[in-house]
């Protein structure tokens, strides 16, 4: 049995059809929160919801929001502000991975790699601000050890790297002018078994990892639940490597 550490408070997880986003929101119910599930699969989307119901969770929905949209965005704020009249935790999980050498890369992917890895947590966070602000609420972004200074990773990760960067810098310009309002913070997944990797050997990533395996989403998700909870009250503005020491190497 988990804590109730959300009871009653209103959760937002982009990109929360699968993965990462999928576990995290199903965790967040599991502790009490009202969890509103967004991304651009609604079959998926609604099936994600409907597992966690079946655990004894009624309070989740899908609401459709393609978060590189704007319009979207501001629909979403209207559905969530005429619903709840807040939002305590804003999770922006949403994200794409596509890689490429710098001589084929194609710029249309560059554009939907900047949309969807850092443009969707710039409308997310501008559009939810105000209903935040009230109630002291925070954000957490789904970064990437690869968008880490310390750390550059692969030959062909430019789209996927400089967008995961970018996200992190916007991170910390908006822990610093927020401080006193909304916390915000950053997890850095390494290498997590979603299906974001269509290649499913992944052991040709263990000789870069000191501890040896795999996570599962869940363990990002855990570091995310305490990010937002009130014991981490006192942190903003950090970035965490939830990568078995991938960014040390």
């Amino acid at each position: 049995m988990r804590e109730m550490r959300f009871k009653d408070k209103v959760v937002i997880v982009t990109g929360a059809t699968s993965g990462i986003g999928a576990v995290t929101a199903e965790m967040f119910a599991e502790e009490g929160a009202k969890v509103i599930l967004t991304g651009r699969n609604r079959e998926r989307g609604e099936k994600a919801a409907d597992r966690i119901h079946r655990k004894g969770n009624p309070e989740a929905e899908f609401m459709y929001c393609d978060a590189t949209k704007l319009e979207d965005v501001r629909k979403l704020r209207k559905a969530v502000g005429d619903k709840y009249g807040k939002t305590d935790v804003l999770f922006n999980n949403a994200g794409i991975f596509v890689t490429s050498d710098l001589e084929n890369l194609d710029l249309e992917d560059w554009n939907r790699s900047i949309d969807t890895n850092l443009n969707s947590v710039l409308y997310m966070t501008k559009c939810f601000l105000d209903l935040l602000r009230p109630c002291r609420g925070n954000i957490i972004n789904n970064a990437s050890v690869s968008g880490l200074d310390s750390f550059t990773s692969g030959t062909k990760t430019y789209m996927y790297g400089a967008s995961k960067a970018a996200m992190i810098k916007f991170s910390k310009l908006c822990a610093l002018n927020f401080a006193k309002e909304v916390r915000v913070n950053v997890v850095c997944p390494g290498i997590i078994d979603t299906e974001i990797y269509s290649n499913r050997d992944f052991s040709r990533f263990l000789g870069g990892i000191p501890m040896g395996y795999i996570a599962k989403p869940e363990q990002v998700a855990e570091v995310v639940l305490f990010l937002a909870s009130e014991s981490a009250s006192y942190i903003t503005g950090t970035v965490i490597p939830v990568d078995g020491g991938m960014s040390l190497t």
